[in-house]
């Protein structure tokens, strides 16, 4: 098409210079039109080549975002199921805990699951209830850039499940992480070596505080939650990740 518009323009300077058709006037008038419709064709085939280029351009971009998005999806995958195997077993030491405090005995093995119990019971990690991909993507006005209207609402729907759990998840650790009523009875003898420090407590003294045993029963609960939740969003977090693998293939 180009070459076609420039060969008009030669033979119009051709006549020009050649003198031909008489009317030198009417010569240059179709010599302008030539050039301006010349300018403007190609005005369009840059602009032509420019959106190609930017829409090609966004879906690298977005072809990215997807990408990285799983990848953040794989990292809360491998955190709620360490979350959800540690909520299994402290849960599983409380109730042990709370029954050979009522039982009033102790052997040693009883005692290595009081030792983890105190000293685990009040560690209840909180979560993020975001995607750091998908905060990003906001931030710069690129949620765009998720082409498919399903898969955003999908995204959506993940992470206003999320931000209820994380919120239900900062209240239990408020309940949890409050470890003064044990203070009276539990000792942490630090070593140089963390790993190496003990905990002694007076096990006569807290089978009598019924408070202390109704208090770890509460616990029991609470880290049962941990579990079940901490489930149920690794299995969330598996289907949007399908989800988005099978955007990407399209």
């Amino acid at each position: 098409m180009i070459k076609f518009f420039r060969k008009i323009r030669q033979n119009l300077l051709m006549d020009l210079s050649a003198g031909k058709a008489g009317n030198k006037t009417s010569k240059y008038f179709k010599y302008a039109i030539g050039e301006i419709v010349l300018v403007v064709i190609g005005i369009l085939i840059a602009l032509q080549i420019n959106n190609w280029n930017e829409k090609r351009l966004d879906k690298l971009k977005s072809k990215d975002y997807l990408e990285r998005i799983i990848e953040d999806l794989d990292l809360k995958i491998n955190s709620f199921e360490s979350e959800m195997k540690r909520g299994d077993r402290v849960k599983k030491h409380l109730m042990a805990t709370v029954k050979i405090l009522q039982s009033g005995t102790m052997t040693k093995d009883q005692k290595d699951t009081l030792d983890f119990t105190f000293s685990n019971y009040f560690q209840f990690v909180r979560i993020e209830g975001t995607l750091n991909t998908v905060q990003e993507m906001k931030s710069s006005g690129d949620l765009g850039l998720i082409y498919s209207k399903e898969l955003r609402k999908s995204i959506n729907s993940y992470l206003r499940y999320l931000i209820a759990i994380s919120k239900i998840f900062d209240q239990l650790s408020n309940k949890v992480n409050d470890d003064h009523f044990m203070n009276n009875y539990i000792t942490l003898n630090m070593k140089e070596n963390f790993s190496e420090s003990t905990l002694s407590y007076d096990f006569t003294k807290l089978c009598k505080d019924q408070f202390v045993i109704n208090k770890l029963s509460r616990f029991t609960e609470h880290w049962s939650d941990k579990k079940s939740f901490s489930e149920i969003l690794a299995n969330n977090s598996e289907k949007l990740k399908e989800e988005i693998q099978k955007e990407l293939l399209k």
